[in-house]
């Protein structure tokens, strides 16, 4: 049976052991690989216990109440022990925390649900769960990859243009005159179907 503090934590293949408070209230968690499919180089899947070395990584995750909790997985790194395998070494990785991960599966997936269904922006995401705008935008779009359906074929395309509120003037690239800008949105609709609004671009360009 797993320890109550690792049962607490909830991350599956991960067991705590110790928890200290900052002087800011903030949490960091000690965990190590509870998981024996780690040991296993994960190209030719060979078990190893030969240890090359350890490494300390702080990967994100949801937050617990009000305090903030940083984690602190110390990781083995391995010598692949299969002659035939390519791969010299490989270090620990659990489904929760794949390779060259910074953040839990669970905390993206939370993100991915914020964005997605509960329709708030990525900016004010990121900025509550303490990641960067691409970190929130990149597990916003790995949820909706998995949630969306794959379209299906249209029979007859509507195009429209739909314009957003007056025109106005701004600098061209270089600075040196004004230009008119139209801002319109160019939409592309199932008519024959029941998809709706397929997508939606910037311009009514034939580029856009």
């Amino acid at each position: 049976m797993a320890e109550p503090t690792s049962l607490l934590l909830g991350l599956e293949g991960l067991e705590v052991t110790a928890v200290t408070r900052g002087t800011d209230r903030s949490r960091v968690v000690d965990v190590v690989t509870a998981d024996r499919r780690a040991a296993h180089c994960p190209q030719c899947k060979v078990a190893s216990s030969s240890v090359k070395g350890h490494a300390v990584t702080r990967p994100r995750d949801i937050r617990y109440g009000d305090d903030p909790i940083m984690l602190r997985w110390t990781k083995t790194r391995y010598y692949c022990v299969n002659p035939a395998c390519e791969r010299r070494s490989f270090t620990e990785s659990i489904p929760q925390i794949p390779p060259r991960r910074r953040t839990t599966t669970r905390l993206r997936t939370q993100i991915g649900r914020d964005v997605g269904e509960a329709a708030r922006s990525v900016s004010e995401v990121a900025a509550s769960v303490g990641v960067s705008w691409p970190t929130a935008h990149a597990a916003f779009i790995e949820h909706a990859s998995k949630v969306l359906s794959t379209p299906k074929p249209v029979r007859v395309l509507g195009i429209d243009e739909t314009r957003r509120g007056k025109p106005r003037w701004t600098r061209d690239v270089d600075g040196r005159r004004w230009v008119r800008v139209d801002p319109w949105d160019t939409g592309f609709v199932d008519l024959s179907g029941d998809q709706g609004l397929l997508g939606q671009v910037e311009g009514r360009t034939s580029k856009a």
